[in-house]
């Protein structure tokens, strides 16, 4: 298992937070609005001449966020028409910070903060506001920071759900009270969590990769089983089945249907009686098999 050691500080102090508890003794304590310039919600402008490649700005979304890295992919960009004062006033720099403040959905919580790294010319969605960062702050310090926030859900108390798209209300979210070094420590926390994140996204697609190939053997001696049986030496005949191949001579080849006593199909679960059975859908059906009753 791959275990992460943090530096240790000198002393320690009550942050006077709840959640934060202790601090290093010389970190301070500040409002998230404290850490930027302004808050700008983005736009969504007009349609653009799609025999003109080059006509209007790109227009970065929800979709566009890489969640996984905290990060805005350019593989699909959209391009939107604004004005010029318009372009002006919300046009995206790199190291600006985005926030989700519409969308969201059933099993994602709105409020995911990216960082934006990129020199074109591109403005933010509707759904999105521009952070634009402080002197005295880091943007991908700050990235860290909202992306734990998210991951702890603080920003939970500052939705409001309506119409069945999750709204956060900016002000509310932006007074919350964070923990900071200075500048020159806010980099160096930046390094050490690069480093050690791209550490573990290593070590979770090694595993990832691991579990594949697992599960390729697990289909192979399935196979092997159910087509060739458990003795590699036993005389082996034509099936005559093309994808099927040889199998045991003293196996019976035949259709599935004439394995079975009955096929019968379920109800809808309209027509069952609330409380009266138990009923199993497609959403208990996993691992091949394994059903998870309610």
């Amino acid at each position: 298992m791959m275990t992460t050691t943090f530096p240790k500080y000198e002393s320690y102090k009550d942050s006077g937070v709840e959640w934060l508890g202790e601090i290093p003794s010389h970190w301070k304590i500040s409002r998230l609005k404290h850490s930027i310039k302004s808050a700008t919600n983005g736009i969504w402008g007009s349609d653009v001449d799609e025999d003109n490649e080059n006509d209007g700005v790109v227009c970065i979304r929800v979709a566009d966020f890489t969640r996984k890295n905290l990060r805005v992919s350019l593989e699909k960009l959209t391009r939107r028409k604004v004005s010029d004062s318009e372009f002006q006033s919300r046009k995206l720099s790199s190291g600006d910070l985005l926030l989700e403040k519409s969308g969201g959905g059933d099993n994602q919580l709105v409020g995911q903060v990216v960082l934006f790294e990129y020199d074109i010319p591109a403005v933010c969605s509707n759904f999105l506001a521009r952070l634009k960062v402080a002197d005295d702050f880091d943007s991908s310090f700050l990235n860290y920071v909202h992306a734990s926030f998210y991951a702890l859900k603080i920003n939970y108390k500052h939705i409001k759900q309506t119409t069945g798209i999750q709204n956060i209300d900016g002000n509310s979210y932006l007074s919350e009270l964070f923990a900071h070094p200075d500048l020159t420590e806010q980099k160096r926390v930046v390094e050490f969590l690069d480093r050690t994140t791209t550490d573990i996204d290593r070590a979770i697609s090694q595993k990832q990769r691991l579990i594949e190939l697992l599960q390729e053997q697990k289909a192979i001696v399935i196979n092997q089983a159910v087509t060739k049986g458990l003795n590699p030496k036993v005389p082996m005949r034509d099936s005559r089945i093309e994808w099927l191949g040889e199998i045991p001579k003293h196996w019976i080849v035949g259709k599935l249907k004439y394995f079975l006593k009955s096929l019968d199909y379920g109800l809808s679960e309209s027509a069952l009686s609330e409380g009266e059975y138990k009923y199993l859908n497609m959403g208990h059906i996993q691992n091949a098999g394994l059903f998870h009753s309610k």
